[in-house]
């Protein structure tokens, strides 16, 4: 997602339930309020001057900080429609932060607006990009916006040769077609499948698992099967496929474990780590067992660590206290996020003591340091 100034727009918020919505807007000033017009009216009738951007962005960052201070209609909304795109996208950011539903036809006016010339309204594609963004996590079911945005290309100029700064938006629209479960999303998404931008492909790969229709499975799969030029894309297609259909997937997504292409099997083994199944552990294992390449062994190690399960812990343990220098020295290092567990740090502090490996020793000072 593209960010503002100020990095406001990198804020990932969660969807409360409906009802928690509209108390939220009640407290914030917010119920059966209309949408906002361009400008902010003076008592005399006229148009308030917009502030400039570094003034309208610290407004932000007040409002987002405390915004039991504000009526979000009367000191947000305006800046929805600032002539600076990094605003908007606070602006955006910001109403999804506070999860003020109320203001979501706010933003689809002025998705449309800026759609009317968004090279020159919106370079970069940061204000497009936030509001779609906004409403995705909103669930809202802007389709107008989704549609537009999923076919919407934006090619800048760069260093060298053109980027197009709108991947990321077609990838959030596939997931706003997904989420409002619209009969077309799938149709779009696979359309979004051979885009020539990462982020657009992975965004597609997202938005057919959140479909959770029976073919999504199946379309999954087939991507898996067939590969992609980007590991990053396969990441997404082996989360999509443990997050839709755990039970079936795990076995497939570990078939890869064994692949040739550089960068498939570590994502495979993060994948499986972080899907905390219960039959991960397994798989992973027999990889690790079966599996002589240096790099590709500490990534199944890690990967193991990922699944926090007792038993996960209990297997990189024993790797620590009877394995090889190296072994242990990588099994150590994957358990480094449990660094402030009291008891395992103190199991831990023992083998290594005991077994007054050099190497040993420098990777627990270095990784368990708290």
């Amino acid at each position: 997602m593209c960010a503002s100034q100020q990095n406001l727009t990198s804020v990932i918020v969660s969807v409360p339930s409906g009802g928690a919505r509209r108390s939220r807007n009640k407290q914030l000033g917010l119920a059966g309020l209309p949408c906002a017009r361009r400008g902010t009216l003076t008592d005399n009738g006229r148009v308030a001057k917009a502030p400039p951007t570094e003034a309208a962005l610290a407004t932000i960052r007040s409002i987002r900080d405390e915004p039991e201070k504000y009526d979000l209609r009367r000191d947000l909304a305006p800046l929805l429609r600032h002539k600076s795109n990094h605003v908007i996208a606070a602006a955006a950011d910001t109403v999804g932060r506070l999860e003020a539903v109320a203001l979501a036809p706010d933003l689809v006016d002025v998705f449309g607006e800026l759609m009317k010339s968004p090279s020159k309204l919106d370079q970069g594609c940061k204000a497009l990009t936030a509001i779609a963004k906004t409403l995705v996590l909103l669930d809202d079911p802007a389709s107008k916006v989704y549609f537009a945005g999923i076919r919407h290309v934006q090619k800048e100029a760069s260093f060298g040769p053109p980027v197009d700064n709108a991947a990321s938006l077609r990838g959030l629209c596939a997931q706003g077609l997904a989420r409002m479960s619209h009969p077309e999303a799938l149709l779009e998404c696979v359309r979004l499948l051979v885009d020539p931008e990462v982020a657009a492909r992975s965004g597609a790969l997202r938005a057919i698992g959140e479909t959770g229709q029976p073919a999504a499975e199946l379309l999954l799969r087939f991507k898996a099967l067939i590969g992609d030029k980007d590991d990053e894309v396969m990441a997404e297609c082996f989360a999509a496929l443990l997050a839709l259909a755990p039970a079936q997937s795990a076995a497939f997504v570990a078939e890869f474990l064994q692949s040739q292409v550089d960068g498939i099997a570590e994502r495979a083994a993060l994948a499986l780590g972080e899907s905390r199944l219960p039959a991960a552990l397994s798989l992973l294992r027999r990889a690790w067992e079966a599996t002589v390449e240096p790099g590709i062994r500490r990534t199944l190690l890690v990967a193991i660590a990922m699944l926090r399960q007792d038993d996960a812990v209990e297997f990189l343990v024993s790797r620590i206290a009877e394995d090889s220098q190296n072994a242990a020295v990588d099994a150590l290092t994957a358990l480094a996020p449990y660094a402030r567990d009291e008891a395992l740090r103190k199991r831990i502090t023992e083998i290594v003591e005991q077994r007054n490996i050099l190497s040993l020793r420098a990777a627990f000072e270095r990784e368990y340091r708290v």
